[in-house]
């Protein structure tokens, strides 16, 4: 998304608070600034998602994920 309104950025807000409560963690990739600023302005960012959990490209992402992340197969 290049743009988010504040309708959008509480909507967000509340999936991403569902999910903390779930310990589900968090990636984002690749954000754009207008949104990055709104995340960051109402502590989305780094209250709900750290500023490690940010990356430039899904490379770098998936990287972190190989590297961080326990498959568990039940």
């Amino acid at each position: 998304m290049n743009y988010i309104d504040q309708s959008g950025l509480y909507a967000l807000e509340d999936i991403l608070v569902d999910l903390a409560k779930k310990n589900i963690k968090i990636a984002l990739v690749n954000i754009p600034n207008q949104p990055l600023l709104m995340m960051e302005r109402i502590g989305i960012i780094p209250d709900l998602v750290p500023i490690s959990m940010i990356f430039d490209d899904f490379k770098e992402c998936t990287n972190w994920i190989q590297k961080n992340v326990k498959v568990i197969i039940s």
